[in-house]
């Protein structure tokens, strides 16, 4: 009885084919790889874009804060009152509460001259103690000063400053539109993926299809001579995935190179995106297409295994 070659043996030689077809269809699969790794470029172009605008957001919202002055009769009891009320907003990341003492402390650090002004004219601290308020994202200033609008805390409160006042109104315009990248991006992202899965399978699938068609004859003397199906489809299976790992691989290098390169103030646009994990998303990215790679592989060679191949 004939010995069935080993798995490792049919890897080998399945291995080798596919990097024989890769060779003799080098043009075709020079195509095959820049024009999907061009389109996970353009992925991780807008993804990174994506990046820098929510982190950008994330740091005006840390500037941009509700500023809460009190009343000279408002005692510390009744501050922290409000503050245990302001706790129940999920979209308040931090709530402060500045003493009268304080403030006067922080001034004379900041403004040293002002402090002395006070006591050459005797103003003593005419400072008002504060609460200021850092929400999770601007939008929500209207809410938390609608909330802090009811007769039960007005009687507590001299003024509210919050993002409409003229102050912050450059940081406020900055971060709409920063949020509109963000939102544009979000949705540029998605059909972008729809691109990827639609267009890099029918290039693939493309390439593909015209190795079979070089190799038809080749398949039919397989199949009569009894093998398997899995044996047929194998070199175009690794194939694919060899076709998936380049173009991600080609994707990451256009990408670092052209990061590196571009500069912004001095800086490389590569410093920017110190905050992304790359590996998670190189390793995402990889196992996305080696999956359609493999997928668009078992389409194109299902066909040809109901046919017979050695007809003409």
């Amino acid at each position: 009885m004939q010995k069935r070659p080993s798995f490792s043996y049919l890897f080998k030689q399945s291995l080798k084919l596919s990097l024989s077809n890769v060779w003799r269809n080098k043009t075709l699969s020079l195509a095959t790889i820049f024009v999907t790794g061009t389109i996970l470029f353009i992925f991780n172009i807008i993804l990174s874009i994506n990046f820098i605008a929510e982190n950008a957001i994330s740091d005006l919202n840390k500037k941009i804060d509700i500023t809460v002055y009190l009343k000279g009769d408002t005692t510390e009891e009744q501050a922290k009152s409000i503050i245990k009320d302001l706790s129940g907003f999920k979209e308040i990341s931090s709530v402060t509460y500045t003493t009268k003492e304080q403030a006067l402390e922080q001034i004379k650090i900041t403004h040293p001259e002002l402090s002395l002004s006070f006591e050459k004219y005797g103003l003593g601290n005419p400072l008002p103690a504060s609460i200021n308020i850092t929400t999770t994202d601007p939008k929500f200033h209207k809410a938390v000063a609608d909330f802090l609008a009811k007769d039960k805390y007005q009687v507590y409160l001299s003024n509210v400053i919050t993002n409409n006042s003229n102050d912050n109104g450059i940081i406020t315009s900055v971060s709409k539109n920063l949020i509109k990248l963000s939102d544009f991006t979000h949705e540029v992202i998605f059909w972008l993926i729809i691109t990827f899965l639609l267009g890099g399978a029918l290039i693939i699938l493309n390439a593909l299809q015209i190795t079979i068609f070089t190799r038809k004859h080749e398949i039919g003397i397989m199949k009569l001579v009894g093998a398997s199906h899995w044996l047929i489809r194998s070199p175009f299976i690794i194939e694919s995935i060899i076709y998936g790992i380049l173009a991600v691989a080609l994707n990451f290098l256009m990408f670092f190179l052209l990061t590196k390169k571009i500069q912004i103030q001095d800086t490389a646009l590569w410093n920017y995106y110190s905050g992304i994990n790359f590996i998670s998303i190189f390793l995402i990215e990889l196992g996305g297409t080696v999956l359609l790679s493999i997928v668009s592989s078992l389409i194109a060679i299902h066909e040809y295994l109901k046919k017979d191949l050695l007809e003409n």
